[in-house]
Order: C-alpha cells, then sequence, then structure tokens
C-alpha cells in the first residue's frame, strides 16, 4: 500500500495502525510496545493496552419509537451478530468488548439508559 511504502522509504518513519491493518502487514511492519504491552486482541479488549479506544455509538432517545427501524437498527447494531469477537465488523478490525461490556451495553438500551 502507499502508506507502507512512505513508512518503508523512512527508515525512521512511524506510523499509527489499527490492529487489523498490522496483522495483515505484520511480516513488514515492527510493532511498538507501549508500557511493555504488546497490542493484541486480548490486551486491546481488556483495556490492558494504553493506545486503543473505544468505539461509541449515540442514538436519541427522543428518535426511538419515532423513526422507525431505528430501534431494530440499535438492537441489531449491539447483537453478537454485529459486535461480537466472531462478527463482521471484527473482521474489518473491531476488537470485541468484552462479554460484560457488550451485555452492560445492551442492558442499557433495553433500560433508556442515557449518558
Amino acid at each position: 500500500t502507499e502508506t507502507l511504502s512512505r513508512i518503508d522509504s523512512n527508515k525512521t518513519g512511524i506510523g499509527v495502525f489499527g490492529l487489523a491493518f498490522y496483522e495483515n502487514n505484520a511480516d513488514k511492519l515492527k510493532v511498538a510496545t507501549v508500557g511493555d504491552v504488546v497490542p493484541s486482541v486480548e490486551s486491546i479488549s481488556s483495556g490492558e493496552y494504553p493506545v486503543s479506544r473505544p468505539l461509541f455509538f449515540y442514538v436519541k432517545k427522543a428518535h426511538i419509537g419515532v423513526i422507525p427501524g431505528l430501534k431494530e437498527y440499535v438492537e441489531y447494531f449491539l447483537s453478537e451478530d454485529m459486535v461480537g469477537p466472531d462478527s463482521p465488523l471484527a473482521d474489518y478490525g473491531l476488537v470485541a468488548a468484552p462479554d460484560a461490556e457488550r451485555d452492560a451495553a445492551r442492558a442499557a438500551f433495553e433500560a433508556g439508559t442515557t449518558l
């Protein structure tokens, strides 16, 4: 890729990538540890790897029940089929949150809990 070419052309270059990009190019990249923690599905999911971030999904509570299909869309987005460890999003590099966090997100939505 162009990104890999640019880094390769600058021997002191540094790039910041998602885990999936690194895993797909591990033969060409050297991973940097942070605090001696190597990025992996496990260290990212547990929160041990400090240079990761969660994916936030916001929906206006007032729109639920008003916009047709929105509730069903959110339920699908929060389902294991979408955000579980074997989901299509995982295929694109999303590291699933721990089971308890995914369960809590579903429960919060069902209860109508807001931020």
